[in-house]
Formats: C-alpha cells, sequence, structure tokens
C-alpha cells in the first residue's frame, strides 16, 4: 500500500517538473528569437526613380524642335507607377511593424501569465504593463492586469482597467465580476449589482454572481435604515447650529440690580475714545476652610471615575452590538470546487472562528487535495490547523480525515518548515489526539508526511 502510495506521487512530481521544465524551455527559446539580430524588410518591386537635370531653356528653340513628346509622356508614366509602388511598400511596412509590436505584446502577456500562476502579482502587472504600451487595442491585457490590482487591494485601479477593457469589448464576462468585486470592497454596492446583472444576461447559469447578488441585496436592506439614521443626525446638527447661531446673534439685556452699578457702552468714534489707561481692581485674599477644598476635590474626582467608567459601558456595549451584527450578516458558503472559491469564502469568514468551523466541517477531508492541488498557501494551512484544534476538538468532532487529506497536499513538508515553534506544537497536539483513535499504520503515514 505504502509503495503504491509513493510511486503515484513520486509520478506526480515528475510530471509536475517536466511541465515546468517545458515552459522555461518556451520562455528561454522566445527570448532567444527576440535576440536575434532581423535584417529590414525589403520590397523586391521598389526601384528608385531617376530624375533628369537637364533642362531646356525657353529661349532654346533648336532644343525644342528636337524634344520627343511621345517619350517624354512615357517618362511621367513611369514616375508615377514607381510613385504608387513607393506607397504599396511603405503600407506593408507599416503592417509589419503593427504585427512586431503584436507579437511582442503577446510575448509580455505570456511572461505575465506565468507570473499569476507563481501568485507574483506586481511583477505581472509591469509585464501586463509592457503589453499594453506595444498594442493596445487587446481587452484581455487590461482584464489581466486588473486582477493583478485586485488581489493587491487596489480597487480603484481594478475598476479603471475594468473599464477601459470593457470599451474593447463589451461581452467580457470576467472583467464585469472583477468590477463588480472591486466595487463590493469599496461598498458600493449598486454598481455591482449593475454588473453582476450583465453577467447574468450573458450568462444565466453563473453560480458566482447569483450568490454574489444575494450578498448585495442583503447588504442593501441592511445599509437602508443606517442611511436613515444618518440623515436624521445631519437634520439635527442642522437644526442645533441654526439655533446656536440664533443664540449668538442676541444681544443680551441684563437686569437692573439696585445695589450695583450698571455700566452701559457707548459707541464713540476713534478719535473721541478716552486715551486713560484702566483702573486696576482691588482684590482680597479670603480665608477658605481645608476640608471643604478637600471635600470638593474628592467630589471632582468621583464624578470623573463614574463618567469614565460609564464611557467604557458604553462603548463595550457598542462593540457588542457591532459583532452581532456582523455575525447576523455573514452566512455559509455551500463547499467549494475550486481553490479560488475556497479562498474566497475563507477570507469572507475569516472574522468568526465559529462559521469557519461550519464551513471546514462541511468539507470532506479527503477532497482537500483535488480542490488544493499545487496552491495551497502558508496562512491558510495554518489557519485550518488552528481550526482543527480549537473548534473540531472543543465540539467533539473527527479530525482523521481533514488532517489525512492536508498530509495528501504536495509541499506539506516544505509548509511544516516554514511554520513556527507554536505552531509545530498545534500540529503535534492534532496528532497526539488522533493517535488515539487510529491505527498504528495510519498514524505513523501522517508522522512521516508532516515530517514530524
Amino acid at each position: 500500500m505504502n509503495n503504491s502510495y509513493l510511486l503515484k506521487k513520486q509520478l506526480k512530481d515528475n510530471e509536475e517538473e517536466l511541465s515546468n521544465y517545458l515552459r522555461d524551455m518556451n520562455i528561454w527559446k522566445d527570448q532567444m528569437k527576440r535576440k536575434e539580430p532581423t535584417l529590414p524588410l525589403k520590397n523586391p518591386g521598389e526601384k528608385k526613380p531617376k530624375i533628369s537635370e537637364n533642362k531646356i531653356l525657353s529661349c532654346d528653340y533648336s532644343n525644342w524642335d528636337k524634344f520627343d513628346i511621345v517619350n517624354a509622356g512615357k517618362k511621367l508614366d513611369n514616375q508615377d507607377e514607381l510613385q504608387k509602388n513607393n506607397h504599396t511598400s511603405s503600407d506593408y511596412l507599416v503592417s509589419n511593424k503593427l504585427q512586431s509590436k503584436i507579437s511582442e505584446a503577446l510575448y509580455e502577456k505570456k511572461l505575465g501569465n506565468a507570473l499569476v500562476q507563481k501568485e507574483k502579482w506586481a511583477e505581472a502587472i509591469t509585464r501586463y504593463t509592457r503589453a499594453i504600451e506595444y498594442y493596445d487595442k487587446d481587452p484581455i491585457f487590461y482584464a489581466n492586469r486588473a486582477l493583478c490590482y485586485l488581489k493587491l487591494n487596489k480597487y480603484k485601479l481594478t475598476i479603471n482597467d475594468c473599464t477601459s477593457s470593457l470599451k474593447l469589448d463589451s461581452t467580457y464576462v470576467k472583467t464585469y465580476q472583477r468590477r463588480s468585486a472591486a466595487y463590493m470592497a469599496l461598498e458600493m454596492y449598486d454598481e455591482a449589482k449593475k454588473d453582476l446583472d450583465s453577467v447574468l444576461k450573458l450568462e444565466p447559469n453563473n453560480k458566482k454572481a447569483k450568490i454574489d447578488i444575494e450578498i448585495i441585496n442583503s447588504k442593501i436592506k441592511d445599509a437602508i435604515p443606517k442611511n436613515n439614521i444618518l440623515l436624521k443626525n445631519n437634520s439635527l446638527n442642522n437644526l442645533m447650529s441654526n439655533v446656536e447661531g440664533s443664540i449668538k446673534s442676541v444681544i443680551p439685556h441684563w437686569p437692573s440690580r439696585p445695589s450695583c452699578k450698571q455700566i452701559t457702552s457707548k459707541q464713540k468714534p476713534p478719535h473721541l475714545r478716552s486715551k486713560k489707561p484702566f483702573c486696576t481692581l482691588k482684590i482680597k485674599d479670603i480665608q477658605e476652610d481645608q476640608e471643604e477644598i478637600n471635600n470638593m476635590h474628592l467630589l471632582q474626582t468621583t464624578l470623573k471615575e463614574v463618567c469614565e467608567k460609564k464611557q467604557e459601558v458604553i462603548s463595550s456595549v457598542k462593540k457588542d452590538l457591532m459583532q452581532t451584527e456582523k455575525k447576523q450578516d455573514l452566512v455559509v458558503p455551500p463547499p467549494p470546487q475550486t481553490y479560488v472559491q475556497l479562498k474566497q469564502d475563507w477570507a469572507y469568514l475569516q472574522k468568526d472562528s465559529k462559521l469557519l468551523f461550519q464551513y471546514f466541517r462541511q468539507i470532506p477531508g479527503r477532497r482537500l487535495p483535488f480542490i488544493v492541488r499545487n496552491s495551497m498557501d502558508h496562512d491558510l494551512f495554518v489557519d485550518m490547523i488552528r481550526i482543527l484544534k480549537l473548534e473540531f476538538i472543543q465540539n467533539g468532532c473527527e479530525v482523521t480525515d481533514h488532517l489525512i487529506g492536508i498530509s495528501e497536499l504536495p509541499r506539506i513538508q516544505m509548509l511544516v518548515m516554514f511554520c513556527s515553534y507554536d505552531e509545530i506544537l498545534c500540529i503535534k497536539e492534532l496528532l497526539h489526539h488522533v493517535s488515539q483513535s487510529t491505527p498504528e499504520s495510519v498514524f505513523k503515514r501522517l508522522k512521516s508526511s508532516f515530517g514530524i
């Protein structure tokens, strides 16, 4: 059993190495062709016209008598034909230049696609930018660069490239989906819904578009009461500002007191105003009891402490309400079929470990190698191990199938090699938990595949 498993794994590794080698050889071959010196293209029918510089003067009548009009007309006709040939040769050169630019653009696109497979998004952007500089009439160049911007969370640049791609081809479904994802990240739900509607017009059976439209509709419904509250707050703020302005504009009327002297201001021009200094007030010191001062300080400190505690309680309640609202909005997606769908769903449920547990539990463990293939990310691997330890074991769920599926992934020992000390301890705890309920052969295979 172990020998057959090792043979299958070795054959798969050899096939991957051979495909990578052939791909590198094709890229090297294209580079060598590009570096070869190319000769300038010439049209074989092209000839330079010969212009005679011997001119007859108007007063030389003897030479005019000898002048042959028929031969001169034939020469003019030959010159016209040569000029036409020159025009055709120039068109021929223009078409050759356009073809060379298109080939350069396709070569840059090929290099960009290879970098996208390796998830090197910034380097792929430079390749697609060069392809667009060579030839800017292909919508695929803009759409591929938009994908790289989307992976780097540059949503505005993604929208710009998608719109330029749709100007060239309005039936490109992937461009609509990428622009709708960027709109959703920027919380522009109406624009995202329009793009998804156009996707469903072109492909009515697109499952991803249907799921995204349901998510957008739920978010739009949740956003309506929040907008109403914001409008009410804005109207109240406007009313308060108007009231404050009216209060400031009112001139106060002080009440008259018989024991006090009332001072009224008189408006005088500057040249009639007094230049004498203001009189100094006499301040008398009044001795206060030290006990009363201490009591006042105690009251002030207690009031501050009570206000701070109230603010802490209010802030904690607000945080709990926000978290509950976010949890109510989230919905557990169906089991994924591809790695891209798994990655998107995992990022969607990243903040809630219980929803991740429900999502991960519905995926059969033995199907993980077929879903992930060669694209397992280190962060996703660590999250899976963490969910297995924290949620599966606490809820009494079986961990063996998922551990076997993870152990059958390619490059599993490389992923374990980059783990930290705490992450390796987590893997050891999972293996210790599994060792109590699995046979020794399976447990030994698990230990050898994880390299622990």
